[in-house]
């Protein structure tokens, strides 16, 4: 027959710090909240470092620290959140305001950081969970112990209870990171996709005003090519144009000459024709044939004369 142990009047439990070790209690948590990264058992090990210095590993477990710290953190969002139309006081809870320096950052340093590679390894100053003492009746009327060293079966159960709580927890907790991180990466592969799509279109933008750009080079390397044949006919025409100035300003020289020369026949044939014996008879009549010869003879003059 199974006789059910008596229930132990001595279990501690993580309410009943007194003030100054709950002040050191979030001070210690705030400070080194860079070691609950969220990967499983980081937050036991790290609240064993926490307790194991603080010196109050021999008072809570890790589970009823990590209880104990949510509860803080749920009467405090309670009251800095309040639901609307309900109206609370903040001030009439004693930790709130250092609850409020904890969760804005304004604690940090104000506990000494502690490191997590000790408590990892050595866990003798942390509680053992015993196996539970069962006591069995035999034929005889006589008790009998059939597993010893087992001093309080309600509190192994507690302790056991707490620490399965605080992994699930701690399971939930990094199943809920991975799935944050999880979503952060999808979006921000939608996004990186939606960056590609538009430096795509861009290229493809820079690309056409490349092909349009060296359309335009085209058509004025083809201008300026057009210029060069234009300018090269002007200089063409140019050049005619002073070769003809020169031939008529030759051709101007030899009839300003020959101007100059039919100006000294005229006057030759005048100042002859005046002193000749002929022109002051009125009785006689000059020979025609006298007349017309001095025109032939003004031309066989132009004609035998030097230039």
């Amino acid at each position: 027959m199974y006789t059910a142990p008596a229930t132990p009047q001595n279990v501690p439990h993580a309410s009943e710090l007194t003030d100054e070790e709950t002040t050191k209690f979030i001070k210690w948590r705030a400070t080194n909240c860079s070691l609950f990264t969220g990967r499983r058992n980081s937050s036991k090990l790290a609240w064993r470092a926490i307790l194991k210095e603080t010196g109050l590993h021999g008072k809570m477990s890790t589970a009823q620290a990590n209880k104990k710290w949510e509860n803080l953190k749920k009467k405090y969002k309670e009251l800095k959140y309040p639901l609307p139309g309900i109206a609370v006081k903040p001030e009439n809870w004693p930790w709130f305001k250092l609850m409020d320096d904890a969760m804005e950052g304004r604690l940090e340093g104000s506990a000494p950081v502690v490191s997590i590679s000790s408590v990892a390894i050595n866990n003798e100053d942390f509680p053992h969970h015993p196996k539970p003492r069962k006591r069995a009746i035999v034929s005889d009327g006589s008790e009998i112990e059939l597993v010893v060293n087992v001093e309080d079966l309600a509190q192994a159960d507690e302790w056991n209870g707490l620490e399965r709580q605080c992994d699930q927890e701690e399971m939930e907790q990094e199943r809920a990171q991975l799935d944050s991180d999880r979503a952060a990466v999808e979006s921000e592969k939608g996004l990186l996709e939606r960056e590609r799509m538009v430096l795509d279109r861009e290229r493809a933008a820079l690309q056409r005003e490349l092909a349009a750009l060296d359309r335009d080079r085209a058509a004025l390397e083809r201008e300026k090519a057009s210029v060069e044949r234009e300018r090269a006919a002007v200089d063409r025409d140019r050049a005619q144009l002073e070769k003809d100035r020169a031939i008529m300003l030759r051709q101007r020289e030899a009839l300003h000459r020959d101007m100059g020369l039919g100006t000294d026949t005229s006057t030759l044939n005048t100042s002859v024709t005046s002193t000749s014996p002929l022109s002051h008879c009125p009785h006689t009549c000059p020979a025609p044939h006298l007349r017309t010869s001095l025109p032939a003879l003004t031309s066989l003059y132009k004609t035998t004369a030097p230039l």
